[in-house]
């Protein structure tokens, strides 16, 4: 009897830890943007006192997904108007979140699709970094969240009458 220890193909882990990754950046997304499965296809911006503003924009809805891209906005002077400017998939369905392309200050001068395990983990790396930043720094799209909720329930009560 053979052994199916040793038919296993040796990984070093790195799919494992980068599907982690899009569990935790999930949860960090839907902490910064609550409800963002009811957000418009529109332009938000937060923007704490004294803080460069955060934009989420872009957004497109699916069945089991939603796809937003998220930056700074420096002035118009800056060399670079949105730094870093990340296009993100949430999957609602499996509960993660994955960068689909980016552009990260230096490492970057064109947007690129990840699909090698590298360069994918790098940039899901930097949006766990980067997420977790703007949540300690005050950033939250959740007065949108609650915007939509109070228009929704208006209109829930304004077709009841």
């Amino acid at each position: 009897m053979q052994d199916t220890m040793l038919l296993r193909p040796k990984t070093t882990g790195r799919f494992n830890s980068l599907m982690e990754l899009y569990e935790k950046n999930y949860m960090l997304i839907r902490l910064l943007a609550p409800g963002l499965r009811n957000y418009q296809a529109m332009t938000y911006v937060s923007g704490p006192d004294g803080l460069l503003p955060l934009e989420l924009s872009a957004i497109e809805h699916n069945r089991y997904t939603t796809t937003f891209k998220l930056t700074y906005l420096f002035s118009s002077t800056s060399r670079h108007e949105r730094e870093p400017d990340l296009t993100i998939r949430l999957y609602h369905d499996a509960r993660t979140c994955e960068v689909m392309s980016g552009l990260i200050p230096a490492i970057r001068t064109e947007s690129r699709r990840t699909r090698d395990l590298d360069d994918g983990y790098r940039l899901n790396r930097f949006l766990h970094k980067w997420v977790s930043y703007c949540l300690r720094q005050g950033h939250s799209f959740e007065a949108v969240s609650r915007e939509l909720a109070e228009q929704s329930s208006t209109e829930s009560v304004t077709a009841l009458l």
